[in-house]
């Protein structure tokens, strides 16, 4: 049904999310621009909804390289790690506290490393967002 939240489709896991850009030629400035705004929007797709929504909602989505593996990266799920490939990670770290989840229901916990812990419920007809 059209505008209702279904929450069993709604994917939570503990993964970090990461990313390596496509490149091609540009210039070195543009170079340096598009590969942030592919990034960021490549990141914001990777990490689970709860997350992006925070994301999105507290204006924090600044990106720097990773050099090194995130803590919580899992290669068996994500795939081993490649240090010649140019990837990403957002600068402040979003980890999962809490998830409950039952029919037309999903609560989840963030803890935000510089915005505080919060907590999303997602029901068929609303959502919530508080910070606990």
């Amino acid at each position: 049904m059209p505008g209702v939240i279904e929450p069993d489709h709604i994917d939570v896991n503990d993964l970090p999310g990461i990313w390596s850009p496509v490149q091609w030629e540009l210039s070195e400035e543009d170079h340096i621009v598009e590969l942030e705004d592919q990034a960021r929007a490549s990141l914001l797709a990777t990490v689970d909804i709860p997350e992006t929504i925070l994301r999105l909602l507290l204006r924090e989505t600044a990106i720097t390289r990773a050099l090194l593996p995130p803590e919580g990266y899992n290669p068996e799920e994500q795939g081993e790690w490649d240090d010649e490939l140019v990837t990403f990670k957002f600068q402040h770290r979003v980890v999962m506290v809490n998830e409950e989840r039952d029919t037309d229901y999903l609560y989840v916990e963030l803890d935000f490393e510089n915005r505080g812990k919060w907590a999303l419920t997602f029901e068929p007809e609303r959502v919530v967002i508080e910070r606990i």
